[in-house]
């Protein structure tokens, strides 16, 4: 039996999300899971109904940029991140620490690189302990789902350039979702989403990535994209401040 609310409380919200994930590469589950809890769905549930619309998206990123991937940052995502996910998604069925305002912190910090010099240089020195913020991405990503606010940061940082951006953080979301819908099989944790629902809104997820693929995408040139995920990562740092409070 489905555990959703009203579909005009769902819907509006993954569309919206799933156009902003087929640009950025993240969107579904950092913009849907605050959402589904506040509706009061449980973080169980709302794993299981937004994790197959966010590894749609990503799978049908990879198969249009997969040559883009920045395959040393997997690699570490991979090694690092996976396991702590693992962990924390176990704990999390018991304990899920208030993690939103260090996240809104950071992804704020970082969207102020190209503004503020004294922030660059700090976050010049932060990665330089890339593999230590990897780690703790995948911890937060476990018990909050906000890895992927983590993970944009980190690839704004790097500045990336759009392809490899984009393509970066699809591999990386691929990973994430995979290691998540395994770590709930593994525990035990009953399907709550009925198969009608959850396919529907695969189906619209991927429906929006190949509108946008084909209508905005290819009109964000570097620069525009810069500035789009710059003001991804501040509206992410004020929605989550908000949600804190």
């Amino acid at each position: 039996m489905s555990v959703l609310p009203a579909p005009e409380l769902i819907y509006p919200v993954i569309l919206l999300a799933s156009v902003i994930q087929s640009l950025f590469g993240v969107g579904v589950l950092l913009l849907g899971t605050p959402w589904m809890l506040l509706l009061g769905m449980t973080f169980p549930a709302t794993l299981q109904l937004l994790l197959p619309i966010s590894l749609t998206i990503s799978l049908l990123q990879l198969s249009r940029g997969h040559q883009y991937v920045d395959r040393v940052l997997l690699r570490g995502i991979a090694m690092l991140t996976l396991p702590a996910i693992v962990v924390a998604l176990l704990v999390s069925t018991r304990w899920s620490p208030p993690l939103e305002i260090f996240v809104a912190i950071l992804v704020l910090t970082f969207s102020l690189q190209d503004r503020v010099r004294l922030i660059r240089h700090g976050l010049n020195q932060l990665l330089g302990f890339e593999r230590t913020y990897i780690a703790i991405m995948g911890l937060v990503h476990g018990v909050s789902n906000l890895g992927g606010s983590m993970l944009t940061a980190l690839a704004f940082g790097k500045e990336l350039h759009r392809d490899v951006s984009r393509a970066t953080i699809a591999a990386g979301y691929t990973l994430f979702a995979i290691v998540q819908l395994t770590t709930l099989r593994l525990a035990g944790i009953n399907w709550q989403v009925d198969l009608g629902t959850g396919a529907g809104l695969i189906v619209a997820g991927a429906t929006t990535f190949w509108l946008t693929e084909h209508y905005i995408f290819n009109r964000f040139d570097s620069r525009r994209y810069r500035i789009g995920l710059e003001m991804l990562l501040v509206i992410t740092g004020l929605l989550l401040l908000l949600s804190a409070f």
